[in-house]
């Protein structure tokens, strides 16, 4: 059973955290307050004994203290609410269709986690699509949601069943014409399209993400075409004719250890050939074809160092670089919304809590299949389905003093699940990646202000 959050405000003890930056310092840092500052051990314990006596009801210590006194001002001591859970009580309440058109893939990534061209190929009907369209648009009117999405992703190339995804957008487009309601219109691709194909995304999208792992030799050695042939060429006419047109797009790096060491050259190369609006760079899943297989494992030390390389090469550029673990922008209870505000179907007319629980050959489908869309139209398993929309970060306890839980939200559930067994949600190596990530991020910002304190501004 998930814990139940508590409904109280937390005291002050449970805000604030501390983490070594090296053998005399840590960092020192109240998430809730957006306040880092580095100290060395006498101003850790100065800090967390004046957080105890404010836990006891009694003032923060000797304010003549200065930097006592300055933290004081800034409210540090003062205890403040916990996020809010960004979809609320009651269960699913859709602001956001995901389709999962097709498990075909025209690349044979040496990574794929969803073995995408392996299995008998599966692909969504429209009646399907627009059966899915019509439940998460009713439900997101009825509840007043004030922007939509329509979006494509899923264990192969949602272009590989053009016909349907045109048709998904038409309708989407004519029921939600004069609605008042804000609309996007996004997915993730692989970016080997025929002109056509590129030419009616940028008519019909508001957005895309765009996968591409580095340059030439990078890129056509992780991803390869079905035919064996390099993918690159193609991804790189598409990447030209979307920044030709100035379409917004965001690129998606797999980092795998053959790649890791020219990370750096990578982002900076990307930056210079295109103009995406953000990169990111993810270390790759050990699942699929990357199962087994010691040699795609990124390290996580390699991984941090390597990628704040790349984070400033990307900065220098005007770009910006993330990796999904580490969001110190983000106070959430929730790594993803997938279990709560949107509405995600496969190809076979499955739901799934999860983007990446791409259809019933998934490890864990069993755990993250919560229903189904048939003739009788959405059938949910409540008990599977609130198993997951009640996973917070609460219901995880090695994130309980983890300077990180507000931020990560216990990161992505079925890759904790995943090096759990699938029974267990567990501290994983992508911890230490977020951990680590987000404390040089945070240093960067001390730096930025002056090396003494950071205050955020939210």
């Amino acid at each position: 059973m998930n814990p139940v959050p508590s409904t109280q405000v937390p005291l002050l003890t449970g805000q604030v955290f501390t983490e070594p930056v090296d053998r005399e310092r840590s960092l020192i840092y109240a998430p809730l307050r957006n306040i880092a500052f580095i100290g060395n051990t006498a101003l850790v314990n100065l800090v967390l004994d004046a957080c105890a006596r404010v836990d006891a009801g009694l003032p923060p210590g000797e304010l003549e203290d200065s930097f006592i006194s300055m933290l004081d001002g800034m409210d540090f001591f003062t205890p403040a609410p916990e996020p809010a859970d960004d979809c609320g009580p009651g269960g699913p309440r859709y602001d956001t269709v995901v389709l999962f058109l097709t498990n075909a893939c025209n690349l044979r990534c040496r990574y794929c986690y969803a073995h995408a061209g392996d299995h008998p190929v599966k692909t969504m009907d429209a009646a399907t699509a627009r059966a899915a369209i019509d439940i998460a648009w009713a439900d997101a009117r009825r509840h007043g949601a004030p922007t939509f999405t329509l979006a494509f992703h899923g264990g192969g190339e949602p272009t590989m069943n053009l016909p349907v995804l045109r048709e998904s957008v038409g309708y989407f487009k004519s029921i939600s014409r004069d609605s008042g309601v804000e609309i996007s219109i996004a997915g993730a691709f692989n970016g080997c399209w025929s002109d056509e194909t590129r030419e009616y995304i940028l008519s019909a999208f508001t957005e895309a993400s765009i996968s591409l792992d580095g340059p030439p030799e990078i890129q056509d050695f992780a991803r390869p075409c079905a035919d064996g042939s390099g993918s690159f060429a193609r991804v790189d006419r598409t990447l030209r004719g979307l920044d030709g047109a100035g379409f917004p797009y965001g690129i998606r790096m797999t980092v795998t250890s053959e790649s890791l060491d020219r990370l750096p050259e990578s982002v900076a190369e990307i930056c210079a050939r295109y103009s995406p609006g953000k990169i990111q760079a993810e270390p790759v899943f050990m699942q699929g074809r990357a199962a087994g297989k010691d040699s795609m494992a990124a390290d996580p030390g390699r991984f941090i160092g390597k990628f704040m390389q790349a984070y400033e090469a990307a900065r220098t550029r005007g770009v910006e670089l993330f990796y999904s673990g580490a969001r110190p922008d983000v106070l959430t209870r929730r790594f993803c919304l997938a279990a709560g505000r949107a509405l995600v179907v496969t190809a076979d007319g499955d739901v799934t809590a999860c983007f990446e629980s791409y259809g019933r050959e998934h490890p864990l489908a069993g755990r993250f299949l919560v229903g189904s869309l048939g003739p009788g139209g959405l059938a949910l398993d409540g008990g599977k389905l609130d198993a997951c929309f009640t996973t917070t970060v609460d219901s995880f306890l090695h994130c309980a003093r983890c300077f990180c839980k507000w931020h990560c939200a216990g990161d992505c559930a079925i890759k904790s699940l995943a090096e759990g067994g699938g029974e267990v949600f567990r501290s994983t190596e992508r911890c230490a990646i977020n951990r680590g990530i987000t404390k040089l991020l945070l240093l960067d910002r001390i730096r930025g202000s002056g090396g003494v304190i950071w205050k955020g501004t939210k």
